[in-house]
């Protein structure tokens, strides 16, 4: 699944391209509203971000189209138009989000991922009680799967049963002996789970900025959290 950029600032639509790319996502970047049009005929986005002053038409009329079409894809419109009663609009056009320009990139993102968030929780109601998510990861427990930035992770059956515990417990430490007691067998040799960790950070943590598996010194681990 990708993000689908509606921007006509060349140097604005860039840089979002790739801080996103950076966190994870797969992009398609467009300057139009006819030429994102084009590409709404199937739900094929987990999120747009959408300006309002395009081009060839407003950001509200593309979006106003896009909901006519039934699709339920989260869409949160860029805009330079501060006023009340345009946020409104945009909201009342089916609008999920309203970021005003400039804004800080983290932010951005931040929005994003919770738009993502809010997109797979909808598209997959059967298994919604094994999903977890912290940040841009989500860990389906249900189907012992992991995913981070809308990629999946590589993971080995063990790696991924010491996430879905991590998962479980998100922002509280984790000991080694918890983590063995959950997920090793009696016959594993003693001090194996910090090579699991070492391998599972590698495949969570590597090329994202923001890194989410943290050793506490003497205590464990902690997924998540301050």
């Amino acid at each position: 699944m990708e993000i689908l950029l509606i921007e006509s600032n060349e140097g604005l639509s860039a840089a979002l391209s790739e801080r996103l790319t950076a966190d994870g996502f797969s992009v398609v970047a467009v300057k139009s509203g006819t030429e994102a049009l084009k590409l709404l005929d199937a739900p094929r986005f987990e999120s747009i971000l959408l300006e309002w002053m395009l081009p060839d038409m407003d950001g509200v009329s593309v979006l106003r189209e896009l909901r006519t079409r039934s699709l339920d894809t989260p869409v949160m419109v860029l805009s330079t138009r501060g006023c009340v009663t345009d946020r409104v609009l945009a909201l009342d056009s089916g609008a999920d989000d309203y970021l005003l320009k400039p804004f800080h990139m983290d932010e951005c993102m931040a929005r994003v991922r919770r738009m993502v968030r809010t997109y797979r929780r909808r598209e997959l109601p059967d298994i919604s009680a094994g999903m977890r998510c912290i940040a841009d990861l989500t860990v389906d427990t249900a189907r012992h799967v992991a995913t981070r930035g809308g990629r999946r992770l590589p993971l080995s059956a063990k790696e991924c049963a010491i996430l879905e515990v991590f998962a479980e417990r998100a922002g509280r430490t984790v000991s080694q002996q918890e983590l063995e007691e959950a997920v090793m067998e009696r016959e594993s040799a003693p001090g194996i789970i910090p090579v699991y960790i070492h391998y599972l950070r590698k495949k969570l943590d590597d090329g994202f900025p923001v890194k989410l598996l943290r050793t506490v010194r003497n205590q464990g681990y902690v997924l998540g959290g301050a």
